[in-house]
C-alpha cells in the first residue's frame, strides 16, 4: 500500500501552527477545522527544494494529477499587444485531474484572462459539486518569460455577492520545460449552508501570486454555475459498516458515492482520534484504489479516491468491490507517520 501521500501531508501539517498558537498535538487532533491555505505555504517551501519541474501538490490531504492540453484559447481583457505576447494554454479540468471523461455537461468553460502586475491568470474551467467548486487555470508572464518560482495564486471566493468561508486544496505544476506556463487546479470546499445545486453567481478573486515573495495585484473572475446536474447524477450506495479503532473510537462507514468528478466514502465517528483512516478498495479484476481522508471534524468526514493518475477510479461496472479499512496512529512528537497501518475489522463487499 502506498501511504506516502498522507504521510507527507501530516509531516507538513506538523510544521504549522494555528492562529491561536496551538501545539502539534492540538493541530493534528483538530485537522478538520484547519485553514487549508496554511498548508500551501509550507508545501510551496518544499517545492522550491525540488528542481524537477513536475506537478507539485499544495493541498493538505491528497494529490491530484496535473496534465496539459496545449490548444490556443482565451478571451483577453487587456491590450491586443499584450494578448499577442502571451502563450495561452487551455487547461481543462479533465486533463488536470487525469480523468478519462471530459466532464461535458457539468463544466462551465469560463476561458477568460486577466492581467495585472505583469502576470496573466487565465481561468479555464470550473465544475460545481454538492459542496465544492473546482477550478483550473494557468499563470503566465505578460511577455512569456520563464518563471523560476511557482507563482501559485492565493484566492478568495464570493457567492451571490457574499464572501464565503472555504478550505482549499489543489496542485500546481509547470506545463512546459521552459517554465513559462504554470497550470493550477484547486478545489474550494464551501460550507454546508450554501446550496450549490442552485444557479449561483461566483466571484473568484486572486490578491497575490506566490507565498515567499508574493506579487500583489488583483485578478478577478465572475461567472455563474450550478451543480444540479452533477449532484443529480451522483450514485449513492449504502455501506453501514461499524468498526472500532484501537483507542476505542467508534467508526461507521456510511455511504459510497460516485460521479464524473469524484468518488467518496462518507464516515461518522464517536469523537476525536489520533488515528488516520484509509480504505483500500479492490475490484473483481484486482485493481486497487486508495481512499484517503479529505475532510473531517469531530463527528464526521469523508475519504476521497486519490488514484487520479490514468483515471484509476472504480468504474461503474466494477461489480463486486472488496473494501478494507486501515488506520495508523498519528505521531506524538516528530511528525513522521510510519507505514504501520493496521487493518481495522474485517473486509467487506459492496456492489458498484
Amino acid at each position: 500500500m502506498n501511504m506516502s501521500m498522507n504521510r507527507e501531508a501530516y509531516r507538513l501539517a506538523n510544521e504549522l501552527r494555528t492562529d491561536s498558537g496551538a501545539d502539534e498535538a492540538y493541530l493534528i487532533d483538530s485537522l478538520g477545522d484547519l485553514d487549508m491555505k496554511k498548508y500551501k505555504n509550507t508545501v510551496l517551501r518544499e517545492i522550491k527544494k525540488d528542481k524537477q519541474y513536475t506537478k507539485k501538490s499544495f493541498r493538505g490531504l491528497a494529490v491530484a494529477a496535473c496534465a496539459a492540453v496545449a490548444v490556443l484559447a482565451g478571451t483577453a481583457v487587456f491590450s491586443e499587444e499584450v494578448h499577442a505576447a502571451i502563450r495561452q494554454i487551455r487547461y481543462s479540468l479533465s486533463s488536470a485531474l487525469g480523468l478519462s471523461t471530459d466532464l461535458a455537461g457539468y463544466r462551465e468553460v469560463v476561458n477568460t484572462s486577466v492581467s495585472d502586475k505583469g502576470y496573466v491568470i487565465t481561468l479555464d474551467e470550473v465544475v460545481v459539486s454538492q459542496d465544492t467548486l473546482v477550478a483550473s487555470y494557468t499563470v503566465t508572464r505578460e511577455g512569456g518569460e520563464s518563471m523560476q518560482d511557482m507563482p501559485v495564486p492565493d484566492g478568495s471566493l464570493s457567492i451571490n455577492g457574499e464572501r464565503v468561508s472555504v478550505s482549499g486544496s489543489g496542485s500546481a505544476g509547470f506545463l512546459d520545460e521552459e517554465q513559462t506556463v504554470l497550470g493550477v487546479v484547486e478545489a474550494y470546499q464551501v460550507s454546508k449552508d450554501t446550496d450549490l445545486a442552485l444557479e449561483n453567481d461566483f466571484r473568484l478573486t486572486f490578491g497575490s501570486l506566490g507565498h515567499e515573495n508574493p506579487v500583489h495585484g488583483k485578478w478577478e473572475f465572475a461567472f455563474s454555475a450550478s451543480g444540479s446536474d452533477l449532484i443529480a447524477d451522483t450514485r449513492h450506495i449504502a455501506i453501514g459498516k461499524d468498526f472500532e479503532l484501537p483507542d476505542s473510537t467508534k467508526v461507521t462507514l456510511e455511504e459510497y458515492t460516485s460521479n464524473e468528478l469524484e468518488q467518496r466514502i462518507f464516515f461518522s465517528w464517536s469523537g476525536g482520534t489520533r488515528y488516520l483512516l484509509m480504505v483500500m478498495a479492490t475490484d473483481q479484476n484486482g485493481n486497487q484504489v486508495e481512499y484517503g481522508v479529505r475532510s473531517s471534524d469531530a463527528k464526521s468526514g469523508y475519504l476521497q479516491n486519490e488514484e487520479y493518475v490514468g483515471d484509476g477510479r472504480l468504474g461503474d461496472d466494477a461489480g463486486t468491490v472488496t473494501m478494507t479499512l486501515y488506520a495508523v496512529k498519528l505521531p506524538d512528537t516528530d511528525g513522521q507517520i510510519s507505514d504501520d497501518y493496521v487493518q481495522i475489522g474485517e473486509a467487506f463487499e459492496i456492489e458498484i
